[in-house]
């Protein structure tokens, strides 16, 4: 291994190494900076902001410093930025499992990453359905800002969404359409534990936009869904299911899967531009490998093929590409590391580097 220059490892906690290297051999200028840590001592969380979903913005490292056992933090997957003047509720783009609680599905076709497993994909696998008087109505989406517009993808509202009380935004609303408030009974798990079945109380329906509140399960549908038919009162059965696992987080591409470069279409600008980047990935011993690059949005930081080239120096065999640009941010060792010159940006969700107890 040639070219990479390391720092002697800090060890302000004990099995977590962080570091700055050099890619200049690469062709990188920009500061990159790696996080490191094996086996059961650590582990990563999904960090949200405000711990909600569609719930506004917060940096990395605060979501760190209210998280227990935080000890690192970057910024997490690409989301939605409104127009100025405009609320941010700093809508997600790619799917969430947090806990195994599926939290939100994807707003577009993105790649996920298994935290638990180190495992990556080009695709979030999922399904939830509702059992009403033996029809069964599948869910288009959990807790998803719909319409949502994403560097322009427009999504407009349709099929049959389903809110819980993670979800920070009001119910949306739209003619022909009704929502349909739940009670969820018995037990403690989230209503949407994935591979589990919850079972929800009618409690009515409404036109309007609400909060969902505690212990509820909102449901959006058009008028003449089979929730129509529903009686106050009655009950029926919810079903969520997912082979992501229970830690799943998007971002975009995927850059390496079990050792085998992902192939990436060249007239992506913004990969094929120089940008600071944010990467997780593992090599193929177990270590997990948290890597920034530092930058200005198409003129400095790292190409794909750059990166590519640096995770495999690493020994990375399985890397996902998370959101970048402006939004890189790592914070370690209780002080932010990057950015330096200027304050961190608000995000959506982050990573967070937990020591176990």
């Amino acid at each position: 291994m040639t070219g990479v220059a390391a720092t002697t490892p800090a060890n302000a906690v004990a099995g977590l190494y962080s570091y700055p290297i050099s890619g200049a051999s690469f062709g990188v200028r920009s500061p990159i900076h790696v996080v490191t840590f094996y086996g059961s001592d650590f582990s990563v969380k999904i960090g949200l902001a405000h711990n909600t979903i569609d719930g506004g913005e917060e940096t990395p490292s605060a979501m760190c410093q209210r998280t227990s056992g935080c000890v690192a933090a970057v910024n997490g997957d690409f989301f939605d930025v409104t127009h100025a003047g405009g609320a941010d509720p700093g809508d997600e783009v790619g799917g969430i499992i947090r806990n195994c609680v599926l939290m939100h599905t994807p707003e577009i076709s993105h790649a996920q990453a298994d935290v638990d497993a180190a495992s990556v994909s080009n695709g979030f696998n999922w399904s939830s359905s509702l059992d009403v008087n033996g029809t069964t109505v599948a869910i288009t989406a959990v807790d998803q800002e719909l319409p949502m517009s994403y560097v322009g993808v427009n999504v407009p509202l349709k099929g049959t969404l389903l809110y819980t009380a993670p979800y920070g935004l009001k119910t949306p609303t739209g003619r022909g359409r009704s929502t349909y408030e739940f009670q969820s009974l018995g037990g403690t798990a989230p209503p949407t534990t994935i591979n589990a079945t919850a079972q929800l109380k009618y409690l009515g329906k409404t036109a309007r936009a609400i909060p969902v509140r505690a212990g509820r399960v909102d449901v959006s549908a058009p008028v003449g869904s089979a929730l129509a038919t529903l009686s106050v009162g009655s009950t029926v059965t919810l079903t969520t299911a997912s082979t992501s696992g229970c830690d799943s987080i998007g971002g975009s591409p995927v850059l390496l899967d079990e050792g085998v470069v992902e192939p990436v279409n060249p007239a992506d600008t913004y990969l094929a531009a120089p940008f600071a980047r944010t990467v997780i990935g593992w090599t193929a011993s177990d270590e997990t490998v948290i890597m920034t690059v530092g930058g200005i949005d198409g003129r400095e930081g790292a190409t794909w093929t750059q990166l590519d080239a640096i995770l495999q120096y690493l020994d990375v065999e399985t890397a996902l590409d998370l959101d970048g640009g402006t939004s890189t941010t790592l914070y370690a060792d209780g002080h932010l590391v990057y950015p330096t010159a200027r304050s961190e940006r608000l995000v959506s969700t982050s990573l967070l580097v937990v020591q176990n107890p």
